[in-house]
């Protein structure tokens, strides 16, 4: 009865809103002039979200198990890692002898780098966000950035930190702290975890800051939350067998023929003659 008399409107404190008040008063604007046309399109609209709601759904299920597989290999890596590490090196004694060595040794270097610097971005993320907390005015920036932090030791946990509590800036009324706050989480805080886990492995394994960066995003990419690991525990070993090569090339004698052996080119001779 309201849509045919035209007079549905929305309440002051949701149309003052902005940009969604706008966008919830030009749907009730589009339902009042033409309510089939408009239930069609609300029809559509709502297929379309359960289709992303699925994927998120989807998504985030993957992930918790990827998490879940990540946190049981830990686990037991933890209790039986010494044991399987030396069962993995006499086999692979047997196949590439002592330079078996040099890789394991790469691999638990680059293994422990990148607890590191997880454990660094953790703490840098923490503090970047308590900055933004304190600068748009929320109460205990302090507290809350320990909790970001803490929420930060979970790949792809940091969002969820700044970004609620952005909303809840939003839906309280402080339009321009939760705006703030949402574009420094985004622009600030999301991008110290691409520049501090390169830079602290860089500097723990002596391999250049761009390929370390291409090793995690890549190793992210390719294998999930595994490949935080796992990518670049395989840049490690590419390093390794890298060094090896250009070391044995540097110490490796040149090449002269010897005396009365033929060569390939004639040898100039040289005459005494201007």
């Amino acid at each position: 009865e309201q849509i045919r008399q035209d007079t549905l409107g929305l309440p002051d404190f949701i149309r003052t809103l902005p940009w969604v008040g706008n966008f919830l008063q030009s749907l009730i604007d589009k339902l009042t002039a033409d309510p089939d046309a408009f239930r069609t399109q609300l029809t559509e609209w709502a297929g379309q979200g359960a289709d992303h709601v699925l994927a998120l759904i989807g998504d985030v299920g993957r992930n918790a198990a990827k998490l879940g597989f990540a946190l049981i290999t830990v686990f037991f890596l933890y209790r039986d890692g010494e044991r399987v590490l030396a069962q993995v090196h006499v086999v692979l004694h047997r196949f590439l002898g002592a330079r078996v060595d040099d890789y394991l040794a790469a691999v638990g270097g680059m293994t422990k780098a990148v607890v590191w610097g997880l454990v660094a971005t953790a703490l840098a993320q923490g503090v970047v966000a308590g900055l933004g907390y304190w600068w748009v005015g929320v109460s205990a920036p302090v507290l809350l950035g320990a909790v970001t932090a803490l929420i930060a030791m979970i790949p792809f946990g940091t969002p969820f930190a700044w970004g609620s509590i952005g909303i809840w800036l939003l839906v309280s009324g402080d339009t321009v702290g939760g705006i703030t706050l949402l574009l420094w989480g985004t622009l600030v805080v999301s991008w110290v975890d691409n520049l501090v886990r390169p830079l602290v492995i860089s500097n723990a394994t002596r391999i250049p800051f761009l390929l370390v960066m291409f090793g995690v995003l890549g190793g992210l990419a390719a294998f999930g939350l595994v490949g935080l690991f796992l990518g670049p525990v395989v840049l490690a070993v590419l390093m390794a067998v890298w060094r090896e090569w250009l070391e044995e090339a540097d110490l490796r004698p040149p090449t002269r023929p010897e005396a009365g052996s033929k060569t390939l080119l004639p040898t100039p001779e040289i005459s005494d003659r201007p």
